[in-house]
């Protein structure tokens, strides 16, 4: 029983998001307490981006904003998240996969 629980840790741990220090672009490298401007001028516009509020505690809302960039047709994609005008984090997440669209 010992070795299952083993594997379901294993694969838990390897099939949830990884988080990186930095990330490689066209014009540079960016990291982690880089403005939106910055990242923009190193990668270039993002595939999708999304800004919302989130409550930390009563009074106290941050802003977050989270940029996906696709680097390649194969490669991982990755999610930017900035909080109140900085990036604080670069998650990588899955190969993209194809899609059909609706006529």
């Amino acid at each position: 029983m010992s070795g299952m629980r083993s594997f379901v840790f294993i694969f838990a741990l390897l099939s949830s998001a990884t988080t990186f220090a930095n990330m490689r672009c066209q014009y540079g490298t960016v990291h982690r307490g880089l403005t939106p401007f910055e990242v923009l001028q190193r990668c270039g516009d993002a595939a999708f981006e999304q800004t919302r509020l989130e409550v930390r505690e009563p009074g106290y809302y941050v802003q977050v904003d989270e940029w996906v960039y696709q680097q390649g047709t194969n490669k991982f994609q990755r999610l930017l998240r900035f909080e109140n005008g900085r990036l604080r984090k670069i998650e990588l997440l899955d190969k993209p996969r194809g899609f059909s669209p609706v006529y």
